[in-house]
């Protein structure tokens, strides 16, 4: 006796979709290197965790790696292990809004007798580990858009190590 499971084509094409995801969870493109242009770079998200969530201190580790990628043939030349990137509870992150535009609060400054000296607008910030759990709990950003987010500030705070290929 033979059987086969009949998978109608737009399913098929999901499951292919599926199979062919690549192994990083985020990639992000970097400026060819000014001494070694015959490479296109990127660096890549591998992995990422949390430590004992029962701890003292909450923190998010970001596993990153640089490609170095040969622009002649199209092949991987190199991997180099980058800097993990700690997000600390200290770190605080601007809070969005849910039509993309951050939220503000008045800061105001008042004298001895209650007038108002100044006032002045201000980003409402969060617990970065805070509020990256409550983005991806409350399905309010799918975990490659927080990645999207940290790493243009991982490349800048490490520029250097990652130029130092």
């Amino acid at each position: 006796m033979k059987t086969e499971i009949i998978i109608k084509p737009e399913d098929q094409a999901l499951i292919d979709t599926i199979k062919n995801t690549g192994k990083t969870w985020y990639e992000m493109a970097l400026p060819d290197h000014p001494i070694y242009p015959q490479f296109s770079r990127k660096i890549v998200v591998t992995g990422f965790n949390t430590p004992d969530m029962e701890g003292a201190e909450e923190r998010i580790y970001v596993n990153v790696r640089q490609y170095l990628i040969l622009k002649e043939g199209n092949t991987i030349h190199k991997k180099i292990v980058m800097p993990n990137w700690m997000i600390h509870e200290g770190n605080v992150e601007e809070i969005m809004g849910t039509d993309g535009k951050l939220l503000t609060g008045m800061r105001t400054e008042y004298d001895d007798d209650g007038n108002i000296i100044s006032e002045t607008p201000e980003v409402l910030k969060a617990q970065s580990v805070q509020y990256v759990r409550f983005l991806i709990k409350s399905k309010k950003a799918h975990i490659v858009d927080i990645f999207t987010r940290f790493m243009g500030l991982y490349a800048e705070k490490f520029a250097t190590e990652i130029d130092a290929v």
